[in-house]
């Protein structure tokens, strides 16, 4: 095998997403001393101020100026354009597709013969997304196809893909740090006293990640003032948003909060909180669930993917979908008996899913398909 392996990767927005922090996870702890790597972003997201300088940097704009709009009209695609540009500036020896959103760069790998790899960090419902040509494209014409979870992984082997490999989901665990004062700062904006109990949820407020559940799982709830559901994540501009957030306004029995999306602050929110809850309708792994249980969180949530692979006796507990009153149930269980919550013995079991562990299993993965392709 060659010194190093060269490895180009593509990624749609160098945004928050758990799957692109993921992939900025392996920017930082890649072994230098056998890779190289660079980038192609369709966008320049936040996560573009935290690459580190060893990893190349290539812009391909999704939206076009007036005159490339005109140049694609006469024949000249400038997606493909920059494309071969970016390969031909960064030699790779195979290409890393990090989502199922971008089967036009498995086109242009097949024309130049190089090696795919794709990560898909999607289940099912979001297939719909794509054409069935493209569809096929993924299937068919990947090399290999990672799975962030077995239940991808089966549901990629289900639709014909012939090369598949688990690798879980990781998290710097090394990052999740946080700060008393902080925490202290945000429980009282909240207005959350000390015997008070915050149930945090982290995603933008999409179907998917079942927003629109919020205000039915309240409903379920008693009349208890001292209890607090907090959303933490992306306020996306639309109607559904804007309708839960409306009928969350109305529930007088429970404080609900909608902090928006959280950077630098992100992990103190998590840790403000007593417990999470996932009321994601398809969840493919979800990152913070282990977060949260490296802060110590009891975690509720539906069986919906992932999380069945995660959460462990003692963690948290798993609903049927979408029974909200036996979710509920649990919440209002955990919350009686958090303080005997083993805070150890889940930050134990996150050290599967931390980078150490993931980063290993990811070097396996990509050297035993490089040594084979």
């Amino acid at each position: 095998m060659k010194d190093k392996i060269r490895i180009l990767f593509f990624t749609p927005y160098a945004s928050r997403t758990g799957s692109e922090v993921m992939l900025w996870y392996i920017f930082k702890h890649f072994d230098r001393s056998k890779f190289e790597m660079a980038v192609v972003s369709f966008r320049q997201g936040e996560l573009l101020s935290e690459l580190p300088a060893d990893v190349k940097y290539f812009h391909i704009p999704e939206s076009y100026s007036i005159t490339q709009k005109l140049a694609f009209h006469l024949g000249w695609n400038p997606t493909q354009e920059g494309i071969k540009a970016a390969a031909k500036a960064f030699k790779a020896d195979l290409w890393y597709i990090n989502t199922i959103m971008l089967p036009f760069v498995i086109d242009q790998a097949k024309r130049l013969n190089i090696p795919v790899v794709t990560h898909v960090h999607e289940l099912g419902h979001m297939f719909a997304s794509t054409s069935v040509q493209n569809f096929r494209t993924l299937m068919e014409d990947s090399n290999l196809l990672i799975g962030c979870s077995q239940i991808v992984c089966d549901i990629l082997s289900d639709s014909g893909a012939k090369n598949v490999k688990r690798l879980y989901s990781f998290v710097d665990l090394e990052s999740i740090q946080t700060s008393a004062s902080s925490v202290e700062s945000i429980r009282n904006e909240l207005g959350a006293g000390p015997s008070d109990f915050i149930w945090a949820m982290s995603g933008t407020t999409s179907e998917r990640k079942g927003f629109d559940l919020l205000p039915d799982l309240a409903k379920e709830l008693p009349q208890d003032r001292t209890l607090h559901l907090m959303w933490v994540g992306r306020l996306l501009d639309d109607g559904l948003t804007s309708w839960i957030q409306q009928r969350c306004a109305g529930i007088k029995n429970v404080h609900i909060h909608f902090v928006g999306a959280q950077n630098a602050a992100y992990y103190d929110y998590l840790a403000a909180a007593d417990g999470f809850m996932m009321t994601s309708r398809q969840e493919p792994f979800g990152l913070v669930m282990v977060e949260a249980a490296w802060l110590g969180k009891p975690i509720v949530a539906f069986e919906s993917g992932g999380p069945q692979e995660f959460i462990k006796p003692g963690m948290g507990t798993l609903i049927p979908c979408f029974d909200l009153k036996k979710f509920s149930a649990a919440m209002l269980e955990w919350r009686k008996k958090s303080e005997h919550f083993d805070t150890k013995t889940a930050q134990n079991h996150c050290l599967s899913f931390g980078t150490r562990q993931g980063m290993a299993n990811w070097c396996r993965i990509i050297e035993d398909f490089y040594q084979k392709k």
